[in-house]
């Protein structure tokens, strides 16, 4: 649900990166929320006996006072953050709008590649990483062999 867009014609700054999380975004429903919430509540019934037993000495976060749907709800809001943005980039041809190739070179420059969780069509799962890792296995390939002239 959300984009990211340049923030100067200056390469040397960041782009402009906006998620749109939850309501503000493409969950209109608010079923991702809710099952955000149901996760926090589930991940107490787990630790409950670890917590009895005195092993959890206590609840970071969101912590022991946030306890109705309604604060858990807007204590994910307020703390969710983009740890698996990805998609923006992503591998294809320019007709069907993708930006870079199966060698990772961006389409229409030269001497240019992005290899990171960008060229992802979707997000490939919950986590991602070791698709990642794939991702740079896979251009570090690519690059030794532009390098060794066998760049087709």
């Amino acid at each position: 649900g959300g984009d990211v867009s340049l923030a100067s014609s200056d390469p040397r700054v960041p782009p402009r990166i906006t998620f749109r999380y939850f309501e503000e975004g493409t969950d209109a429903t608010g079923d991702d929320l809710r099952a955000v919430v149901s996760g926090v509540k589930l991940v107490r019934a787990l630790s409950a006996k670890l917590r009895a037993d005195g092993l959890i000495a206590k609840e970071e976060l969101p912590g022991d006072e946030v306890q109705t749907d309604d604060h858990i709800a807007a204590f994910v809001r307020n703390a969710a953050w983009g740890h698996h943005a990805s998609c923006t980039c992503r591998i294809g041809s320019a007709d069907s709008g993708g930006v870079v190739d199966s060698r990772f070179r961006v389409h229409g420059t030269q001497g240019l590649r992005i290899v990171d969780a960008s060229v992802f069509p979707r997000t490939p799962g919950l986590f991602i990483v070791s698709a990642i890792y794939m991702i740079g296995e896979k251009a570090a390939d690519v690059i030794a062999a532009s390098a060794r002239g066998e760049d087709t």
